[in-house]
């Protein structure tokens, strides 16, 4: 994979442009385009910053972005090259996960804060031609919202056509899809958050380290569609009813091993702020063997 091809839709570039602590007005800028609320964003705390080679290399494993705002609002972000035909459900399942995951026991429910995550998606899911939906709970006959506590949105980056400058969203899917474009060389001029992520963008490729990740992660991704494809003919040999078994037990397989690395993580944190390994173990369902080699 030739270096200078790979753009913010490589998930491992994205997460390096947009989880970046000494550059999170890039992410702030990013949110405030996306978001609707009274007040802007003025900071956030990136929960999971990390990019790990485990991650990297893990076929059709999820690199997303963890954020919680100023207000407490918490912000999950995802890159989706590959096309997902449970995109819908996937999303609300991480969603949920997310929400509840706010509460340990005894907590009020009143402490429940708003929830959003934000699909950037390199296929067309929806079969309109509307680049980006914000979905929401609300009553099916009037229509009135029944909270904001939920907000799920999809940016489907092949649909939009044209810039909008009253529309910052369309600054940065001009970016996701082409840092290098004319029109991004002229948006960098006005919009220094952009000029700064291809900046963050550049110095990832210059840096060996990084360099190796966003290629790996490339390599990842495209030995994971070579073994769909695989898998597709395999089952077209053997019969379509045993295809689709032999494709649904290799995708509870690597839903198992991302469910895995996830409660990982969240115990990781959970012991960084204080929590007992005993209290860990309880509530993750992690023996303390296992936490005591995180």
């Amino acid at each position: 994979m030739n270096i200078d091809k790979i753009t913010p839709q490589n998930d491992v570039a994205f997460k390096i442009i947009f989880a970046d602590e000494k550059h999170k007005n890039v992410l702030m800028h990013f949110l405030n385009s996306a978001i609707d609320a009274e007040d802007k964003i003025v900071d956030v705390e990136i929960m999971n910053g990390e990019i790990t080679q485990e991650h990297v290399s893990m076929k059709g494993s999820r690199l997303d972005i963890l954020a919680k705002t100023n207000s407490n609002h918490l912000i999950d972000i995802e890159m989706q090259v590959s096309r997902d035909p449970h995109m819908v459900a996937r999303t609300l399942y991480y969603w949920a996960k997310l929400f509840s995951g706010q509460l340990i026991v005894g907590d009020d429910y009143e402490q429940l804060r708003k929830t959003i995550t934000i699909n950037i998606l390199n296929f067309r899911l929806f079969g309109d031609d509307a680049y980006w939906r914000k979905c929401c709970l609300s009553d099916k006959e009037t229509m009135k919202q029944l909270t904001d506590l939920l907000e799920i949105q999809f940016l489907e980056l092949n649909k939009m056509r044209k810039l909008d400058e009253n529309s910052p969203i369309t600054f940065w899917v001009e970016f996701f899809k082409d840092p290098y474009s004319e029109t991004c060389k002229e948006l960098y001029k006005i919009v220094p958050e952009l000029k700064e992520a291809k900046d963050i963008l550049e110095m990832a490729k210059a840096d060996p380290e990084k360099r190796k990740l966003m290629q790996d992660r490339e390599d990842a991704a495209r030995n994971y569609a070579n073994d769909i494809s695989q898998a597709k003919k395999e089952g077209e040999k053997i019969g379509i009813e045993k295809g689709e078994k032999i494709g649904i037990e290799k995708g509870k397989a690597e839903e198992r091993a991302k469910a895995y690395t996830e409660k990982i993580a969240l115990a990781k944190k959970m012991l960084y702020d204080g929590m007992s390994i005993e209290l860990v173990a309880k509530y993750s369902g992690l023996t303390i063997d296992e936490l005591q080699r995180c």
